[in-house]
């Protein structure tokens, strides 16, 4: 396979801080090219591997410039020349002693150059790759934020900042980060095509696309281009196009790891899982660095007794000393699954746990500002105050909401299912404007806002799809955002997915995604949110007028489908549909982490899934309902 390269411009001052001389030190020194052969993986959407940057010609230690720029207003103040001259001296020899393999002196002499000039972004820079290298990711992260604040236009410095964060399972901020990247040096193959993958594992389907068009136009003939193709075809909407290119790149190339492991996630997306899972682990036999997909692959699959020799294989891959945080994260949660599938609570509770303490590093939930948040969002819905709201008659919208895991993508999938009904899956729209800091709660006093609102939300469901009556939005997080939903949309169906609460949170705790929640890796901050939605939609149930407004149980959804699906159908305001019974053969894209589970016939092996965890519940029991000693119905919130 042909690696691209995207080789920064040396930059050279003085004699101590002259271009590296050509080779392999140039292009990041052996320092990155070491890591970045440990790392060489290239994977899809639900895998946080910063290692697709891979290539032959990583990026230079960066030498500061005379025209380097030099601190902010809100930056470290100038040092004098004699503590410069000092950082110069430390900063060349942190080089050289990179160089020689040194890696533990080579970040004392550049933490002692940056403590002498802190306004170098060129050391800083440095500094990251050296802890690159030896895995301290926090280090790396921290030195390349501190070069792309001192210099914002230093690609490279951004780019490696994204791989610090994918590797750390920060998502988001890699996101952001790659975003960056791509802005600054559009030719950067490598960090277009994983923020593509981010940006299609978050539903943005535009940047996803356009962002794989990208790199597939950059050295158009190597398999990361074609593969970059068929993401763009995915991403457009063209799942049998996608297909058939990776299946001509596996023809051409048929020890290719990543064209397998692709397939095989794009093949798990439209429902053909066992074929998936097939492809995902021929994928990984074929390149053993891309062991993160046993995450996906567990998802594909239901293991048996008979697969303890498999489950072993990737047990096996704990014992590896050179995993990531992201890999090590992801085979915990594939673990955790395998021994759950197959009746080993303990050792599934272990793995879940030891995933959850990784997720935990990265997010963590601010009690105190949720609390804020939800008695804001309460106090500015009190009652009445949709009496002044313009009534626009759209009815295009149907709004799945609820906690995760609490039946939503099931739902979806029952409704799309109906010949009228399109299903936009999880939509960022609501949460986004939210964040913005549109002044929504202030729009019945300003209709123009109503009204803008309202277009841009249908602009987007059109987009989805311009013929549908009706468009879901199955975003579940937009239960904190009902008061502004209805407000603008008074027409829209609203519909509340309910689960036992344990059942939800658990399997919430036992679900390691892409999608990293603030509160999913903690039993007591899972506790903590839950009360808060419990608090919210009792104050929605006060509050929104109970037309257009459905709950629907999980436990009784899957107990007795055909009543709760026709009272569901009916409340949409849609005619009835047999199709609508049969929903594990719907064949649309699903992005979710149930996209096995609502491929098959509806089951309810998942009810009082939470009593094999009983004694592992700890402060979940908190969550216990009622009706457990006699009293209010399970699920309820």
């Amino acid at each position: 396979m042909t690696h691209p390269a995207t080789v920064p411009t040396p930059i050279a001052t003085d004699d101590a801080f002259a271009a590296l001389p050509p080779g392999p030190l140039t292009e990041a020194g052996r320092i990155v090219e070491q890591y970045l052969a440990q790392q060489r993986v290239l994977v899809s959407e639900a895998r946080p591997a910063a290692a697709a940057v891979r290539k032959a010609a990583p990026a230079p230690f960066r030498s500061p410039s005379a025209g380097s720029v030099r601190p902010r207003p809100s930056a470290p103040a100038k040092p004098s020349k004699s503590r410069v001259r000092a950082a110069h001296q430390q900063a060349d020899l942190g080089i050289r002693l990179a160089r020689q393999g040194q890696y533990t002196q080579a970040i004392t002499a550049f933490r002692r150059s940056v403590e002498l000039d802190p306004t170098v972004a060129e050391v800083q820079h440095n500094l990251g790759l050296v802890c690159l290298e030896v895995g301290l990711l926090e280090a790396a992260a921290s030195a390349f934020g501190s070069a792309v604040r001192l210099k914002p236009d230093l690609a490279s410095a951004q780019h490696y900042l994204a791989i610090a964060f994918d590797q750390l399972g920060r998502g988001s901020d890699a996101l952001g980060a790659y975003e960056a990247t791509v802005k600054l040096e559009p030719q950067r193959q490598e960090a277009q095509f994983r923020f593509g993958q981010l940006c299609l594992g978050r539903h943005r389907w535009a940047d996803a696309e356009t962002a794989f068009r990208a790199a597939a136009a950059i050295n158009a003939n190597t398999t990361i281009a074609r593969v970059s193709e068929a993401y763009a075809g995915y991403a457009a909407g063209d799942a049998v196009a996608a297909q058939t290119l990776l299946r001509r790149v596996i023809a051409d190339e048929p020890g290719c790891g990543m064209a397998h492991l692709v397939l095989g996630e794009l093949l798990a997306q439209v429902g053909q899982s066992e074929e998936a899972a097939a492809c995902i682990e021929h994928g990984i036999s074929l390149d053993p660095q891309l062991i993160a997909a046993w995450h996906s692959f567990a998802s594909n699959t239901k293991f048996t007794a008979a697969d303890q020799a498999l489950i072993e294989r990737i047990r096996a891959c704990l014992d590896r000393p050179d995993l990531t945080v992201s890999q090590r994260r992801a085979i915990h949660s594939a673990l955790g699954k395998a021994y759950d599938d197959t009746g080993n609570y303990a050792e599934a509770i272990r793995h879940f746990d030891a995933a959850n303490r990784i997720r935990s590093v990265t997010a963590s939930l601010d009690r105190v500002m949720l609390a804020r948040e939800t008695d804001s969002m309460i106090s500015a819905t009190p009652p009445g105050y949709l009496d002044r709201c313009p009534d626009l008659e759209d009815e295009t919208p149907i709004l799945i909401v609820g906690m995760p895991r609490s039946g939503t993508t099931l739902v979806e999938q029952i409704l799309s299912s109906h010949p009228r009904v399109a299903p936009g899956g999880e939509l960022r729209f609501w949460g986004e404007k939210h964040s913005a800091g549109v002044g929504i709660f202030g729009a019945s006093t300003k209709p123009e806002v109503v009204c803008r609102l309202a277009g841009d939300y249908l602009a987007v469901l059109r987009a989805i799809s311009p013929d549908a009556t009706r468009v879901t939005d199955k975003m579940p997080f937009n239960f904190e955002l009902l008061g502004i939903i209805r407000q603008v949309f008074p027409r829209a169906t609203i519909v509340h997915c309910r689960r036992h609460p344990i059942d939800t949170c658990l399997s919430i705790f036992s679900t390691i995604s892409e999608a990293t929640f603030d509160f999913a890796g903690d039993r007591g901050n899972l506790v903590f949110y839950y009360r808060q939605y419990q608090r919210l939609m009792a104050h929605w149930r006060e509050v929104l007028p109970p037309d257009r407004f459905i709950e629907i149980d999980y436990e009784k959804l899957v107990a007795d489908p055909e009543p709760l699906t026709r009272q569901l159908i009916a409340t949409c305001g849609l005619e009835w549909d047999d199709a609508c019974l049969a929903a594990h053969r719907n064949q649309r894209r699903i992005l979710t982490p149930s996209s096995w589970q609502v491929r098959q016939p509806i089951y309810r092996t998942s009810v009082e899934r939470w009593k094999r965890y009983e004694q592992w519940l700890g402060e979940l029991r908190q969550l216990l309902p009622a009706t457990e000693d006699g009293g209010e119905a399970a699920g309820t919130a």
